[in-house]
């Protein structure tokens, strides 16, 4: 276990919704730095067998010292394979008075404090949490926010009273909550404000214009569609900052990705068992994502360095980590998710 993890008390276990329980966690060696809304923490759990498991959850509020995670217990979505190990573990092992091992606050995906500009959030799903924690922080600020939240129905709804409570106490925060199904018992007005899924012509009324700060949070269906949405509207791309919640992958605009950039006399990057090929793309923002453009499918869960899931061994040449990961891999191996080639490469994939 790496020296960066601690321990963390079980204080509070709170079922918000028919799938997703929050924790309130207090951590028994204090933080090094306050959280920024929008940051995880990366839980790790060593099952009776195999290796250790991490996962990142995203801290969606505090509570005096209490962090708050809120975890959607992912089931599996057919017989035969298995349920999530670390969301079952905490909706069915872990209860107040239990110590969980985590580390952070860390993560990319973080408010601007310092930008005055309006800021419109957007999620899907548990992908909430981080922008739940976005909207207190903003909440009585002097920036115009609008939050659009989509999901099933109230029985998988979590947080919504929390975040209407929260609106009828700030003028500048507006929450627009969309069920997909509504059940007998969603009540219109009261659970959810429209029937249905997020639209263009929602947006072209809620949103305060495309020089907004755009905040992404959910599935990865839900992410492209609202990514092109926006794109659509004339939001510059640097305006958009998102995170996946489940499989995640790289957003780019549909142009962009019907576009292969003129060879350049780059760096020849080999993926050995593959039997490909190719000329590095300095276009691409990691080996991970590269290897995909290329056809190369590398097992993946968090692409932010963190899980190694993405670990390969480096056969020939070297790569560089513009942003540093998590944890290092030993010597001769690579987290693709994280890293570019510094010149010819060969690696075991």
């Amino acid at each position: 276990m790496s020296d960066r993890f601690t321990t963390f008390d079980v204080c509070e276990v709170v079922k918000e919704s028919d799938i997703i329980t929050s924790f309130y966690l207090a951590p028994r060696t204090p933080l090094a730095r306050a959280f920024v809304p929008g940051e995880y923490l990366i839980f790790e759990h060593q099952p009776e067998t195999g290796d250790p498991v991490r996962r990142e959850y995203s801290i969606s509020g505090m509570r005096g010292d209490e962090i708050r995670v809120t975890i959607k217990h992912e089931t599996a979505p057919e017989v035969g394979i298995a349920d999530g190990i670390m969301s079952t573990r905490f909706h069915n092992s872990v209860h107040a008075g239990d110590t969980v091992t985590a580390a952070g606050p860390m993560g990319a995906f973080t408010l601007d404090r310092d930008s005055d500009r309006p800021v419109v959030l957007l999620s899907g799903g548990v992908g909430l949490t981080p922008v739940v924690a976005m909207a207190h922080d903003l909440a009585g600020t002097a920036r115009e926010t609008v939050f659009i939240h989509a999901c099933e129905n109230g029985n998988v709804h979590a947080l919504g009273q929390e975040m209407r409570d929260l609106a009828v106490g700030h003028d500048n925060l507006l929450i627009h909550t969309l069920y997909r199904a509504p059940t007998d018992a969603d009540q219109q007005g009261r659970d959810y404000d429209t029937e249905g899924m997020i639209t263009r012509e929602l947006l072209d009324r809620l949103v305060p214009g495309p020089h907004a700060d755009f905040y992404l949070c959910g599935p990865g269906p839900f992410m492209a569609a609202m990514y092109d949405t926006l794109l659509d509207m004339d939001v510059d791309p640097e305006r958009i900052s998102y995170e996946f919640f489940g499989p995640a992958t790289v957003l780019k605009p549909k142009k962009q990705l019907q576009e292969k950039a003129a060879p350049s006399g780059g760096p020849i990057i080999k993926f050995a068992k593959s039997g490909v090929e190719v000329e590095w793309d300095p276009a691409e923002e990691n080996l991970l994502e590269f290897a995909e453009e290329n056809g190369v499918m590398v097992d993946y869960s968090c692409r932010a360095g963190t899980c190694v899931t993405c670990m390969t061994k480096v056969t020939k040449g070297s790569v560089s980590y513009p942003v540093d990961p998590f944890e290092k891999p030993e010597e001769g191996y690579a987290l693709l998710c994280c890293c570019v080639p510094d010149g010819d490469l060969e690696l075991d994939v």
